[in-house]
């Protein structure tokens, strides 16, 4: 069963008026109704309120089923949503989470508010939960999951199956493709496929059955890493180990492409001018404000001193104020051919291809091709508007100016990644508006300043 667009709003509705009952059991049976392709649609159309109560009522007996519908929304909104709720209420909740989207949603919250939910989970839930926030999201550590089957590599298979059968509804929800071998100081000291043993004879040893040199990770694997070690090796998952060599999780490899996927979308949002987050439009309006403002004050700055100096050359503007016509050409031009540099740029890095380092090897490749680039367009432009305006003095202004504004832009461009993944900032930050603007900037002064050097000589105007 699907629901189309007019029953979806329709659930809404349903789901709101149950709500509304403050009824936990019928509203769980309700949920548990809804189709998974359209929990997400139907929840996020609630208002905040209920969407607050819908999860007190469940915290208190569904929490099970209030954490699956947490993993319906990505890590920011379902923190936006946790964080609504009393610490006891969001904490039962948590508790039955799984553990990387513990450690994602909680890594969401401001300090204070995870801390208040940690002090009130389980006391073994959440000193795990601590251990796993000391790790960057974006590490082995930070992505992997403590759900994991473990053995001492001297038990035999019987024993092991038996563990299996007696605690399947716990183990219902862990990473059961491997089983993990350690030491008595657990210490990683090999993998057994799950088909290797249910397949082995009875009082075989575990050890007999172990891959020989099994891969695994550190705990400060970078996902870059964890990305090449997946497409060399066709595990599903990878142990992670920390520096005695101890075994403290499994890293799968859906949550590596996860993060990937993103990290993506995190380059895209910056593109668009979000660069505090993900945003969603059912986000508190205070949070999404400030989400705006972080990047669009900057901006105004920048236009600001855009517009400065235009002020700079105000006489020459009004000896010859045609010219106002063509500068968002030439800043327009020139803006877009810097972001596709810093485009070239991201591919490049995302794929390893640059790093810091080539710095000088990508500025001489962009010089190169936006000095011919400029000399073809600013030549157009000076027959255009010489044509167009019967003013051959005004196309050589605008047209003349175009070569240098190219080349400041597609070296500005294509550079600026590099110089903030050296620094340790998103290489995509140097993406969208930010280049545009000071390219902006830039176009405008050689511009003006190559009209006013005209005027004075010839008389132009």
């Amino acid at each position: 069963m699907s629901f189309d667009p007019d029953i979806e709003m329709d659930a809404t509705q349903q789901l709101a008026q149950v709500i509304d009952t403050g009824e936990a059991e019928h509203l769980a049976a309700f949920l548990q109704l809804l189709p998974p392709e359209d929990t997400t649609y139907t929840i996020s159309h609630l208002d905040e309120d209920r969407r607050t109560r819908m999860l007190s009522l469940l915290s208190a007996e569904h929490s099970d089923l209030a954490a699956d519908l947490m993993e319906h929304f990505v890590d920011e909104h379902a923190a936006d949503m946790i964080e609504q709720l009393e610490p006891s209420e969001a904490a039962a909740i948590v508790d039955e989470m799984d553990s990387d989207e513990q450690t994602d949603v909680l890594a969401e919250l401001a300090d204070e508010d995870a801390e208040a939910i940690l002090e009130e989970m389980d006391p073994e839930e959440a000193a795990d939960a601590r251990h796993r926030l000391q790790y960057d999201e974006d590490t082995s550590g930070g992505l992997m999951i403590t759900e994991y089957l473990a053995y001492r590599e001297g038990q035999d298979v019987d024993a092991v199956i038996a563990d299996l059968r007696t605690n399947a509804d716990a183990y219902n929800e862990y990473e059961v493709r491997y089983t993990y071998l350690i030491d008595a100081a657990g210490k990683f000291v090999g993998v057994v496929r799950m088909r290797s043993l249910v397949m082995a004879p009875a009082g075989r040893k575990l050890a007999d059955l172990a891959i020989k040199s099994p891969t695994n990770v550190p705990v400060d694997t970078a996902l870059e890493d964890l990305e090449g070690l997946f497409d060399r090796v066709d595990f599903s998952a990878v142990p992670v180990v920390d520096t005695d060599g101890r075994l403290v999780g499994v890293v799968q490899r859906a949550a590596v492409q996860e993060a990937l996927s993103d990290s993506a979308n995190e380059d895209l949002l910056m593109v668009a001018g979000i660069v505090a987050g993900e945003e969603f439009r059912s986000m508190p309006m205070i949070s999404r404000l400030l989400r705006r403002l972080v990047f669009l004050l900057p901006i105004m700055v920048l236009l600001l001193i855009s517009a400065s100096v235009i002020h700079i050359f105000i006489d020459t503007v009004a000896k010859l104020p045609v010219l106002a016509m063509f500068l968002p050409v030439v800043a327009g031009l020139c803006g877009s051919g810097g972001n596709q540099a810093v485009g070239v740029s991201l591919r490049e890095v995302s794929l390893g291809l640059i790093a810091p380092g080539d710095f000088m090897r990508v500025f001489i490749k962009e010089a190169v091709l936006s000095l011919v680039a400029g000399a073809v367009l600013g030549a157009l432009l000076l027959v255009i508007i010489w044509v167009w305006q019967q003013d051959f003095y005004l196309g050589l202004v605008v047209g003349g100016a175009v070569p240098i504004v190219i080349f400041i832009a597609k070296t500005v461009g294509g550079t600026a990644p590099l110089v903030l993944r050296s620094i340790g900032l998103d290489p995509a930050m140097a993406s969208g508006p930010v280049v545009t603007t000071v390219v902006d900037l830039f176009s405008f002064f050689i511009v003006l300043l190559f009209a006013t050097l005209l005027l004075s000589r010839i008389g132009v105007g």
